[in-house]
């Protein structure tokens, strides 16, 4: 009686946890508001120019890709994979006060692998992101070499956020932030300076799940 109670207990906990662990997919895409850093350069000269260069507006980009999720009990791991359109500014102040914006453009491929908890409808997450740059394009001429390094480069960061599932449809507001150093010191003539490419940015992203 007893082994025949355990089994019927370990059945049902065996049933309860396979319904937990449901395993969904889907596609996703949105905007994303991206920009590039520029520090302490100032005083460059170039012919018989002399300007400055300082980190400028960010720019709209967007995002579109897949999503899949695995869930137990409030608990739940989303990895994705989606292709990243963006960039960010870069204000060229010339001596006298003429200024001119400078666009970096980068096409990357982002792998992002959140974890977090789902209360209800409500979910918070965060964790970390692969991303790959299969292309750039800059008005930055000064700089072009050190974003060719940065070109098939894999480097990380992480993200965080918070969504909302309703029916189908997921719904995503999340910030990205570096974990990978790609500050790049720029010798000109006795002068150094310092430049990262790496964007920051926000994300705004609706989702819908096929299952």
């Amino acid at each position: 009686m007893k082994k025949l109670i355990l089994v019927l207990l370990a059945s049902f906990l065996l049933v309860q946890v396979s319904e937990a662990q449901l395993f969904n997919w889907g596609i996703k895409g949105g905007l994303g508001f991206s920009n590039v850093k520029i520090t302490d350069i100032t005083g460059i000269q170039e012919g018989s120019d002399v300007y400055d260069l300082i980190t400028g507006e960010s720019v709209m980009g967007y995002h579109l890709g897949v999503q899949t999720r695995i869930k137990i009990a409030m608990v739940y791991v989303q990895p994705e994979l989606y292709w990243n359109a963006g960039g960010g500014t870069v204000e060229q102040v010339v001596d006298g006060g003429a200024t001119e914006l400078l666009n970096v453009k980068f096409n990357r491929i982002d792998i992002p692998v959140m974890a977090g908890v789902k209360l209800g409808p409500v979910r918070l997450g965060l964790g970390p992101m692969a991303s790959l740059v299969v292309g750039e394009d800059s008005d930055l001429t000064l700089l072009h070499p050190d974003l060719e390094t940065y070109k098939n480069s894999l480097t990380w960061a992480w993200q965080g956020g918070i969504g909302v599932d309703v029916w189908k449809l997921s719904l995503d507001i999340r910030y990205e932030g570096p974990l990978s150093d790609l500050s790049s010191v720029i010798p000109d003539d006795l002068i150094e300076y310092t430049y990262d490419p790496r964007p920051k940015q926000w994300l705004f992203s609706v989702g819908f799940w096929f299952k």
